[in-house]
């Protein structure tokens, strides 16, 4: 079974990550370390101060695949490139900064049958192909960042979100039975997007767009 994330946040935002100011870049390693304590030394005693004749210092800790590390959190917060082997753990780690800036997030359970037969309800329901679901992962994220297999990631700007809200709930009453409950929790949260760009105004924060991970 997949996943579908989606988190309310301005697409800037989540571009300024990357290469992202002190204030910014000390925030996001607070919450790299609250997430992703680093894990302990392995090496005690004379092995540790054997260090010299190994390639990697044998106290240094353990890089375990995509679990975030503290040199993952140097390279996402200088926009350095991510080497293929730690694509998993920086995509973790930024779905995390990601999720701890969002004004607000929901998930689905679905998987790629499940996610299409959604989509052609909602046309089957008069609404336009454009308000589908995977259609919020369209538009490129604008980052350096490529995704690992079975991940996609995109976005939408805030007056998408808006319109699609309209165009889901005109259609509802029209979606098969077992798809209105989906449709309904969605619809939910997309009503809350006037409250949450209230107060990104009051903070001088950006207005959210929508930001969208699917794993399948």
């Amino acid at each position: 079974m997949g996943s579908l994330r989606l988190y309310a946040i301005a697409i800037d935002e989540v571009r300024e990550i990357f290469g992202a100011p002190e204030s910014t870049a000390t925030a996001l390693r607070a919450i790299a370390a609250h997430r992703f304590p680093a894990a302990p030394a392995t090496a005690h005693g004379l092995l540790a101060k054997l260090g010299p004749v190994f390639r990697t210092a044998p106290d240094a800790p353990v890089l375990r695949p995509g679990v975030p590390s503290g040199s993952d959190v140097d390279t996402l917060l200088a926009g350095r490139y991510v080497p293929p082997h730690r694509l998993s753990a920086c995509w973790t780690l930024f779905e995390a900064f990601v999720e701890a800036m969002a004004w607000g997030a929901t998930s689905q359970s679905v998987d790629e049958a499940e996610l299409n037969d959604f989509d052609f309800d909602l046309s089957r329901a008069a609404v336009p192909s454009r308000y589908g679901l995977r259609q919020l992962l369209r538009a490129d994220l604008g980052i350096s960042m490529l995704p690992p297999p079975g991940l996609a990631a995109g976005f939408a700007h805030a007056d998408h979100v808006t319109a699609m809200a309209e165009a889901w709930r005109a259609g509802l009453p029209l979606l098969e039975v077992g798809n209105q409950p989906i449709a309904s929790s969605l619809l939910a949260w997309f009503d809350q997007y006037p409250g949450w760009a209230a107060q990104a105004s009051s903070g001088g924060r950006p207005a959210p767009d929508l930001v969208t991970f699917l794993s399948i």
